[in-house]
């Protein structure tokens, strides 16, 4: 779970745990949904997908896009982890469905469609953009006019809306877009990218113009355009397409292209461009293809659109069983990841790890080829790769994106039984990350060990020059002093969050009466004059702080007086008055 979100996320998400905010838990079959309560009026809905024992893909209606699962997921997957065995189970919709006949079916759909005004056109696309065998009629009949129907109603927010800005507005539906695009991916795995185009080009007809009306206040929906692109780009590659036909897609990407440079999005489309202009024909291509080449391109210099094309072309490559040519191509390229998974799924395990070792440079293709060998079954080589990764990070020999590899190492060593290795892996993790879940992570492996260890990690954490939760480190670790000096006051409000800030000023009131005093002080004031009328509440919790350290310090005379002054200073303030007010006697806060 740890390795699924950020550690901010993953944090929150116990905290919403603990608190019990989630909800209406049950699994269907391989299915499990979930109500998280948040910060809007409505819960969060929460689905998680499983397969094989471990997880195929998480959803939450909530709007976070900042890496990794949200924390209204990793709430969920806590609770269902409590205790499997005491969520009810549920059957799946497959099974409620398998044994029912046509027409039956075809009833319970109608009445569906009554209620559920996009089921009707989404159906309809679905149908439309089936690959073969799964409906009665050829791939070359795909209606491009239905998809794009459907891509627009996705797009406009015809099926739901939000509030945004106090307007209700229509909220495009991300996720179903989403799954349009895959429904062409099946068509490029059996190379029939002229069937996939008739789907990828009418959804980038259809996103373009749709976003260009919503740029201005777009959070995520410019990401489509990225992949979108390198999937035309693929397909094109994979077609024999006629020369009006060339000609016809290059004009409509070139025009596209320039909407999106409009608003700064230059190169998104190149590929697609440059595949439909270069093809296989480029001037040195044959070379590489064949092995007689040590570098792509032949210049040496490869830039974001130019590696794009690459990839693309080494899975079309694959995709036609071309491997020799694959092999060449990546290694000429210099994206060795890809060169050393193809060795992995050739069953060439030493060579895969050998190549890695020579050629790899960073903590992300070393994690991804050893996550690669352990699903191929071959667990022992995954690990030793780790740590060969681990340890040349380690030398510091510009090996960067260790955190990821090491928390890898160290969860698959200790699930093998490889404790002293994954003891060396949960050290270099906090090395790297230097954050509190890293911490608690190699507490809980070490055991009997953890006097040494934590002696080790504490003395890495003093080292460093910046680390977000050094403050919290020293306060679970009742290091009071250590913790206060490790705040820096020109980062308030900010880092340390509030919630360990509020906890060092409750335990270091009595010891450090002036200090909580300051920091206590600052804080609230920061919301009182702001005028965060929604904070009023955390502003009396800070003045409470206050008054604790006052009382400590025996300065109760100045904690009257200065609540006095504070009264009188925001009376007008009717939300915050009689929150002071009940501050100013001992009853109110001792």
């Amino acid at each position: 779970m740890r390795t699924l979100a950020t550690v901010e996320s993953f944090m929150r998400g116990q905290e919403y745990f603990r608190r019990g905010a989630v909800s209406s838990l049950e699994r269907r079959g391989e299915r499990i949904i979930a109500e998280v309560e948040g910060s809007e009026l409505s819960p969060y809905s929460v689905t998680i997908e499983l397969y094989d024992g471990g997880l195929a893909t998480t959803r939450c209606s909530c709007s976070y896009d900042w890496g990794g699962a949200c924390k209204h997921i990793v709430a969920v997957l806590l609770k269902y982890n409590e205790a499997p065995s005491a969520v009810p189970q549920r059957p799946s919709l497959a099974d409620m469905i398998g044994d029912l006949d046509r027409q039956a079916l075809v009833a319970l759909l109608v009445k569906r469609a009554g209620h559920d005004p996009g089921l009707e056109p989404w159906l309809e696309a679905e149908l439309e953009t089936a690959t073969p065998g799964v409906k009665g009629k050829l791939a070359t009949a795909f209606n491009s006019e239905v998809v794009m129907r459907q891509a627009e109603r996705l797009l406009s927010g015809g099926y739901s809306r939000r509030r945004r800005w106090g307007d209700d507005v229509g909220a495009v539906d991300e996720e179903a877009f989403a799954a349009l695009i895959d429904n062409a991916k099946p068509l490029l795995d059996i190379g029939k990218g002229g069937d996939a185009l008739k789907i990828l080009v009418p959804l980038m007809e259809a996103l373009v113009p749709a976003w260009s009306e919503q740029a201005d206040f777009d959070e995520t929906l410019h990401e489509f355009f990225a992949p979108l692109g390198q999937l035309i780009a693929e397909a094109v590659l994979m077609s024999d397409l006629a020369a009006e036909e060339c000609d016809d897609l290059m004009v409509r990407l070139d025009v596209w292209q320039g909407m999106l440079n409009d608003y700064g999005l230059d190169d998104y489309l190149q590929v697609a461009v440059d595949a439909l202009d270069q093809g296989w024909d480029e001037i040195g291509l044959d070379d590489a293809l064949a092995g007689r080449s040590r570098s792509w391109p032949p210049s040496g210099r490869s830039d974001w659109t130019t590696e794009r094309l690459t990839r693309a072309r080494l899975r079309v490559l694959d995709i036609s069983g071309r491997i020799d040519a694959f092999l060449n191509l990546a290694s000429a390229a210099g994206l060795h990841g890809e060169y050393a998974a193809m060795l992995v799924r050739l069953g060439r395990i030493n060579e895969a790890g050998d190549y890695a070792r020579r050629r790899f440079r960073s903590g992300e293709e070393t994690f991804q080829l050893a996550r690669l060998l352990k699903d191929a079954g071959h667990g022992d080589a995954a690990l030793d790769l780790a740590e060969w990764g681990v340890n040349l990070a380690s030398e510091g020999d510009g090996f960067a994106g260790a955190a990821s590899l090491a928390r890898w190492l160290r969860d698959n060593a200790g699930l093998l039984g490889r404790k002293k290795l994954a003891m060396v892996a949960a050290r270099r993790a906090f090395e790297e990350s230097l954050s509190f879940e890293d911490f608690e992570v190699a507490a809980t492996l070490a055991g009997p060990e953890w006097i040494e260890l934590r002696g080790a990690l504490l003395s890495s954490l003093a080292a460093a020059r910046h680390a977000w939760d050094r403050t919290r480190i020293y306060l679970n670790e009742d290091m009071i002093e250590e913790a206060i000096r490790s705040v820096n006051l020109n980062t308030l409000p900010g880092n340390p969050s509030d919630t360990v800030l509020m906890r060092l000023a409750d335990v270091a009131h009595a010891t450090h009466p002036d200090w909580v005093i300051e920091i206590a002080e600052r804080m609230a004031s920061s919301i009182m004059e702001a005028g965060q009328s929604g904070q009023y509440a955390s502003a009396a919790q800070w003045l409470e702080k206050a008054a604790l350290a006052y009382d400590a310090a025996g300065r109760f005379e100045d904690w009257t007086a200065r609540i006095d002054f504070l009264i009188e200073k925001h009376r007008r303030k009717h939300k915050l008055r009689p929150l002071l007010v009940a501050l100013r006697s001992p009853s109110g806060t001792l």
